[in-house]
């Protein structure tokens, strides 16, 4: 998914912990639905590694004003994988 947020644009990277679904309520052990939990960003920037770790808090995200932009959205530094451009290969 390709995001922004406050002017800066970027993809979620693939990378997630998983989550087995287990919570504890009260000192109760409760069983969850287990899932994957994604969220970090890799920003379009010139650094070698530009990444900001939204997992378990992209609710949050959202409510900041991070935004899903159109998926044909083209990156000025990272490919769509997150990797960095190399001068001459896109």
């Amino acid at each position: 998914m390709k995001v922004s947020l406050d002017g800066e644009f970027g993809i979620v990277l693939n990378d997630y912990n998983d989550w087995d679904g287990v919570y504890y309520v009260d000192g109760e052990k409760k069983q969850g639905i287990p899932s994957k939990n994604y969220g970090v960003i890799r920003w379009d920037t010139n650094k070698e590694n530009d990444t900001e770790d939204w997992r378990g808090v992209f609710g949050s995200f959202l409510a900041a004003g991070g935004k899903e932009l159109n998926q044909d959205y083209e990156f000025e530094f990272i490919n769509d994988n997150g990797v960095l451009k190399t001068k001459g290969i896109e």
